[in-house]
């Protein structure tokens, strides 16, 4: 009140914390009649006009005409237009007259030369702008202190930057017939007489801090007859705190909203509870976890909501990512497929019928993935991909036609529309565009609270239609796309309600000059309330000798309404997440604090802790006994090695992957997987070997054609721009390849060399079971044929077999001691195909991922022990039991014997419950 010193003591009425404002303000407006609207209230927000003229009708008892209330940036409004006719501008028309100024003056460096790379930095300068304006900072202050202040977009060429063009700025405004909010202000503050004002009585309420603009503004409206401010003191706590005040320690959000709903349960709903938000991203755990028992007419939201946490948001991130992956006019499939089968695209209409699109879109994503196409052109899709949809959906009343039409549609009204764009005129309308022919052509609009977000991004749209900065234009289409997250950046969306009808759902800033008698205030922690606020671009010295407000003044406000808010309720429930990142808010401190020293003593408020009780225990997956149909399909199988090993792993995983046919869905991803490097490595060396088959090798027969080979597979999998991490493994797997040729070639020096086959395919019976398989390499050194399997592993553990140890009848301890049997199966099946002694062959793992290529350790001969001919015999024992196991209809397919090993890498984990190991007694418990 220091500030407002102008005020003579009869316009000032004070009136304590635990007051109600609005009922005061009633109380000196009230008269006899019918007509209150000669009466004009100012509060700092919106929302305490609902309240003030409900208590108004509750209190005159028939019709009347409500006075006029306004925020103070509507009466500002008000009071300009009786004083200009200047055109208000967006905050992203600003931003253009600002970059509009830098390039004339030559003010930028390179990289923000581009509008794309200006905007965020431009948002800052503008509020900057804007609070040194409203705060009437002269330029030649400005001009003082701007070498203190570290500006990374300018030329360093230039010693003046803000100064410039905030001087500019302003004048262009001006100079344009344009106004901002900080321009209104200060035309308003430089009038010279508000005395024609026509009002019976005005009233300020509520307010606790003023720009140097608003003061003046004040000091003027204090000279008129009838003008009262009204001021409520700040609160003083005491003992009588602790008597309605809880607390609650949470271990995170869902515990918090879990809080709100056991008291909500117990609670009468009505608009006299608050659940204050301090953090946007808590509105949804709350409404879908905390009260979903509540009806949507049961509680009013008014809060901003991020527009850049929007489902819609999210359908425009995709689509502008596959856009931006066009390369030779084809699209990144990953990308092009993440975008066909967002919720939106993916349920298009096609006859009437969302169903029927989903189905196309998967039956595409299978046929792609089947390919394994990294780039696909859409003229491509359009034409070949209807027809073998057509002929796998022969059950439904599709034709070829009516698939290649649906899918044209999609793509001209979507990919088509980004492929080439002139300015931002033509990008907003094509997303506008877009936007409405999701909310015509999907079930889109049907999803909860659609609408609103689809109202707020119109809305943005047309704001930008019809900007200054419509005709901009940039060089590249990303550009448009970054323009796009910029915008959208600081745009919330705000949630329609009933002001005035149920619980309350409000944002912090909603509750100013509102008294509610049950508050409960979620996420009251360090960082979010009270909110990180520190002005990078304007150092707190600076701004200290400028005099504008700094953190510490910020602060003190939002202390001011929020220990208001707490002494006027008869109950409050604050609520904070304590864990190792998060701390509880000082303001829970400072009311402690506050009431401790009234009562000069030490006072323990009891805090409710909460923690989720969790038993992680699973049980044993259960045994799967055979069935006829399990049997039929047995009989019908082609083994394989890698089969064999898997049954030994776990006989269920085996009976998921062979019997049931069970896959882990197949994606295309930016990411090279460790099975992808695999198969990429095996390709290079199969194309590579085959050209030197079934000759003598000399070092002079390995050439560097490794080379070509791998930069082919790549381009056919990846594009010709290989970049990022899948770039860096091409490197690697290059190296590594080289390393192997160098490795062929010192060995071809000292012995003799012959490649026998390359990927030989072997299809025999063993044991009364059939095979079919492929050997990587079958070479001859010195005229011993070994057998090679090449492994991108760097170690033998995985492959080893544990003679030493091996029981032949501890069948419980088999997969503990043998890592693998396919070298052991490729030595038996490749001898019984070329009518040959086992005994004669060799076979060995040959480990790619070792740290050096250049000596025999690299091949790992599962059989290297002195007695050969017994192991042999022993791994061919164990194999003709797990296959007479496998055929037996007696024995169940049982789960791992070593589930700590076994189960952790598993694709099965889902099914059997093994996320966690399971222990020989566990069961699954309760989870809270």
């Amino acid at each position: 009140m220091d500030e407002l010193g102008f005020l003579k003591e009869a316009e000032i009425i004070a009136i304590n914390s635990s007051e109600d404002i609005i009922q005061k303000i009633v109380d000196i407006i009230y008269a006899d009649g019918y007509d209150y609207s000669a009466n004009f209230i100012v509060f700092p927000g919106k929302r305490p006009s609902h309240y003030l003229k409900k208590y108004l009708a509750q209190k005159v008892k028939q019709s009347f005409i409500p006075p006029r209330v306004f925020s103070a940036d509507e009466f500002i409004e008000f009071l300009f237009r009786k004083m200009s006719n200047a055109s208000p501008i967006e905050t992203i028309e600003a931003v253009g007259i600002i970059y509009e100024i830098c390039l004339k003056h030559n003010l930028l460096s390179p990289f923000f030369k581009k509008f794309d790379n200006f905007i965020s930095f431009g948002f800052k300068l503008f509020n900057l702008f804007e609070e040194l304006y409203i705060e009437e900072i002269h330029i030649n202050k400005l001009k003082e202190v701007e070498n203190l202040i570290d500006i990374p977009i300018k030329s360093q060429e230039k010693l003046r930057f803000l100064s410039v063009i905030y001087q500019n700025f302003y004048e262009e405004l001006i100079q344009r017939n344009l106004c901002t909010r900080g321009l209104r202000y200060r035309k308003v503050a430089d009038c010279i007489s508000l005395q024609d004002l026509e009002f019976k009585i005005l009233i300020y309420a509520g307010f606790f801090a003023f720009t140097a603009s608003e003061k003046r503004i004040l000091e003027k409206l204090s000279k008129i007859k009838n003008f009262y401010f009204i001021f409520q003191k700040e609160p003083e706590f005491n003992e009588k705190l602790f008597s309605k005040i809880n607390l609650y320690s949470c271990p995170d959000t869902h515990a918090e909203v879990k809080v709100v709903g056991r008291i909500m349960e117990k609670s009468a709903i009505d608009e006299k509870t608050v659940i204050v938000l301090p953090k946007s991203d808590t509105l949804f755990p709350l409404l879908r976890q905390g009260i979903p028992f509540l009806k949507e007419e049961n509680y009013n939201i008014s809060m901003g909501y991020p527009l850049n946490r929007t489902p819609i948001y999210g359908f425009f991130i995709n689509l502008f990512e596959v856009v931006n992956s066009i390369e030779n006019n084809q699209f990144y499939t990953p990308l092009y497929l993440k975008f066909m089968l967002h919720p939106y695209t993916k349920n298009v209409l096609i006859k009437n019928s969302a169903e029927l699109s989903r189905i196309i879109f998967h039956e595409i994503e299978n046929l792609l993935i089947s390919k394994e196409i990294s780039f696909v052109e859409l003229e491509w899709i359009e034409k070949e991909i209807p027809v073998a949809v057509a002929s796998n959906l022969k059950d439904f009343t599709l034709t070829v036609d009516d698939i290649r039409q649906h899918i044209e549609m999609i793509h001209n009204n979507t990919i088509k529309k980004f492929t080439s764009i002139k300015n931002i005129e033509e990008f907003i309308k094509n997303c506008r565009d877009v936007l409405l022919f999701v909310y015509e052509k999907t079930t889109a609009r049907f999803h909860p609270l659609f609408y609103p977000y689809v109202e707020a991004f119109i809305a943005q749209f047309d704001k930008l239609l019809n900007s200054l900065i419509k005709n901009f234009q940039f060089e590249h289409l990303e550009s448009y796309f970054n323009f796009f997250k910029n915008l959208i950046m600081f745009e919330n969306v705000p949630f329609a309600g009933t002001p005035l009808k149920g619980l309350q759902i409000l944002g912090f800033l909603e509750t100013r000059n509102i008294k509610f008698k049950k508050v409960i205030f979620l996420d009251l922690n360090e960082g979010i309330f009270p909110p990180l606020s520190e002005d990078y671009l304007m150092p707190y010295k600076v701004r200290k000798i400028l005099g504008l407000p700094t953190y510490h003044e910020r602060e003190k406000l939002v202390y001011y309404y929020f220990s208001l808010l707490i002494d006027g309720a008869e109950e409050a429930h604050l609520c904070y997440i304590k864990n190792d990142i998060n701390e509880r808010s000082r303001f829970i401190e400072k009311i402690i604090w506050e009431a401790e020293k009234s009562e000069a003593r030490r006072i323990d408020i009891p805090v409710k802790s909460l923690s989720w009780a969790v038993n992680l225990t699973t049980r044993k997956p259960a045994e799967i006994y055979k069935s006829d149909e399990t049997m039929e399909v047995i009989n019908n199988l082609c083994f394989s090695p890698s089969s064999i090993d898997d049954y030994l792993d776990c006989g269920l995983k085996f009976y998921y992957s062979y019997v049931l046919k069970l896959k882990k869905k197949k994606e295309l991803s930016a990411e090279l997987e460790h099975s992808e490097i695999g198969t990429i490595v095996h390709e290079s060396l199969k194309e590579y070997l085959r050209l030197r088959k079934n000759k003598k090798l000399n070092p002079d027969d390995f050439g560097n054609d490794i080379e070509s080979i791998v930069q082919n597979i790549f381009s056919k999998k990846y594009g010709s721009k290989v970049t990022g991490k899948v770039y860096l493994i091409k490197l690697q797997i290059l190296q590594r390849l080289l390393q192997l040729i160098e490795y062929y070639k010192k060995l071809s020096k000292i012995r003799r060399l012959k490649i026998l086959e390359v990927e030989e395919l072997i299809e025999e019976n063993l044991f009364n079971a059939s095979f079919i398989y492929r050997i990587d390499l079958v070479e001859s050194i010195d005229d011993s044929i070994t057998i090679v399997d090449y492994k991108i592993s760097g170690t033998e553990q995985h492959y080893k077999i544990k003679f030493d140890k091996l029981n032949i009848f501890e069948r419980e301890n088999w997969s503990k001691y043998i890592g693998s049997l396919q070298i052991p199966l490729y030595m038996l099946l490749y001898a019984q195909k070329h009518k040959l002694s086992v005994f004669e062959l060799k076979g060995c793992y040959f480990l790619l991922g070792k740290a050096l290529l250049n000596d025999d350790t690299v091949r790992f001969d599962p059989f290297n022990q002195n007695d050969k001919e017994e192991c042999i015999r022993t791994v061919s024992t164990v194999i003709e039991t797990l296959l007479n196991e496998i055929k037996d209809k007696d024995i169940p397919f049982l789960p791992a014997f070593d589930f700590k090993s076994k189960c952790r890498i598993c694709d099965y984990q889902p099914i059997c419950g093994t996320l966690t190991i399971p222990s020989k007694t566990s069961s699954a418990g309760p989870v809270i």
